[in-house]
């Protein structure tokens, strides 16, 4: 499991409906907005690389002027005393 925290700045006139965008994708949970257009998000995905899919396509989305990861933690499906 792969948990980040990105920070999204948008066009402030664009930030109430890519709100609504960012949560329709996968995994995707908009904590807050704020009027200068910056949106605070987590994503839980399980492998890294739909992590970085995920990131790609919120970069990609209109009105998004960046996203920047914060903080990532990976977490292993592995049981305590288990071999890798």
């Amino acid at each position: 499991m792969n948990i980040a925290g990105v920070v999204v700045f948008a066009k402030p006139q664009e930030s109430t409906g890519l709100r609504t965008r960012l949560s329709e994708l996968p995994g995707v949970e908009v904590h807050a907005v704020n009027e200068e257009g910056k949106l605070v998000v987590t994503v839980e995905n399980e492998y890294e690389s739909e992590l970085a899919d995920t990131m790609m396509q919120m970069q990609s989305m209109s009105g998004v002027l960046s996203a920047s990861m914060v903080y990532h933690h990976n977490e292993n499906n592995i049981n305590v005393g288990e071999q890798p």
